[in-house]
């Protein structure tokens, strides 16, 4: 498929063709087939653009992928630094912290989804890291 801008002779109205390829645009002007959507005229010609010359589609993706992996490295880095890791005593240690019977302070852990699914319902906030929070120290 080629786009082209197009433009009326007639009403300066511009607007966008789809097209097999040029031969395809050719035969329906030749045929009177093309018209304006704004006047019916069929003085249309084909407009200035630009060509679309894309990159590589994977270069796009790559560096996307690395953006993510390095924001995702650097959060990690941030959480171990800055919070306290609970282990398997997530829930506890969170509903501790909501109840004021542990001081409040940063926490992350593990939690399976039941627990976590209770800690929705008391109304403390959870969030799922996209790393493994597993020491292994």
């Amino acid at each position: 498929m080629i786009v082209f801008k197009l433009n009326c002779s007639d009403c300066d109205y511009s607007f966008e063709g789809w097209f097999e390829n040029s031969k395809d645009y050719n035969k329906q002007i030749k045929q009177g087939l093309l018209t304006c959507p704004s006047c019916n005229s069929i003085q249309v010609k084909k407009g200035l653009m630009s060509p679309n010359v894309s990159k590589k589609s994977n270069t796009k993706i790559s560096k996307k992928n690395k953006s993510i992996a390095s924001n995702v490295k650097r959060l990690k880095k941030i959480i171990e630094k800055e919070f306290d890791y609970v282990g398997e005593k997530f829930t506890e240690e969170a509903k501790k912290i909501k109840y004021g019977e542990a001081r409040e302070r940063a926490i992350y852990g593990e939690a399976s989804i039941e627990q976590t699914k209770e800690l929705i319902d008391e109304d403390i906030d959870v969030l799922p890291l996209p790393f493994s929070t597993k020491k292994t120290n």
